[in-house]
């Protein structure tokens, strides 16, 4: 299993956090205390067999966490300013992990050529 918010580096959290700098740095020992511990996480098929795997926590934010969403945009934020400077004509909306690209109709389509004929 494998999603946006399990996928992103604890690293990159601080890093941001760092990056941002202002009042957001008074964050980083409570978003320290919290994320720098390995806590596992227990997946359940629900086949009513008591079986239960464990994963280890080691990337992303603690599902729940009412920072999971903040956190989370602070680390892809950069990325995502990156590509919208480079794609100007396109209009990005993002929340969170939910990201849509609307992308220009091209300015002019090509059905044929003469060299077809």
């Amino acid at each position: 299993m494998a999603n946006a918010f399990n996928s992103m580096s604890k690293g990159v959290i601080f890093q941001e956090l760092h990056v941002k700098g202002g009042d957001i740095i008074q964050l980083i020992p409570f978003v320290h205390a919290f994320y720098t511990l390995k806590s596992p996480l227990f997946y359940s098929d629900n086949n009513h067999d008591g079986n239960v795997i464990i994963i280890p926590f080691a990337m992303g934010t603690h599902e729940g966490d009412p920072l999971e969403r903040a956190l989370f945009t602070l680390t892809h934020f950069r990325a995502l300013h990156f590509i919208v400077s480079h794609f100007p004509s396109y209009l990005f909306r993002s929340i969170a992990n939910d990201i849509h690209i609307i992308v220009p109709p091209p300015t002019s389509i090509v059905l044929f050529t003469y060299e077809n004929f």
